[in-house]
């Protein structure tokens, strides 16, 4: 089950292919300190900049951030990406990143409040 405080990244393998999950983790990491604040006593962490409801900058910024992410990394012939990787355990010859059109959604779990109906 997801629990409120749960981020949720659905992406295209644009995503996956060029950057590895310990990278997407640290990303999304890094984004959770900047935008949120534990709350005393829950697992939720709070918004650091009070928004109105529906606001959807902190997690646009997030999608936004990893699409980036794996556009830099697929134009890098230096590393060898998730794909790249993969297709030379499979005997195929392939350095660098996998350019790739990109799509990433991200949603971020909240605890509904009293005035939008719910607990």
């Amino acid at each position: 089950p997801v629990m409120p405080g749960d981020i949720i990244v659905l992406a295209t393998d644009g995503l996956f292919d060029n950057v590895d999950l310990d990278d997407i983790v640290k990303e999304i990491s890094l984004w959770e300190r900047k935008w949120f604040v534990p709350r005393e006593g829950q697992q939720e962490r709070e918004l650091r900049y009070p928004s109105p409801a529906g606001d959807t900058s902190a997690v646009k910024e997030l999608a936004e951030q990893l699409v980036l992410k794996a556009r830099e990394l697929s134009l890098d012939k230096q590393r060898d990406s998730p794909f790249a990787i993969l297709a030379k355990e499979n005997d195929i010859l392939w350095g660098g990143g996998m350019p790739d059109d990109t799509t990433v959604i991200v949603a971020r779990v909240v605890t509904p409040s009293p005035a939008a109906g719910g607990l």
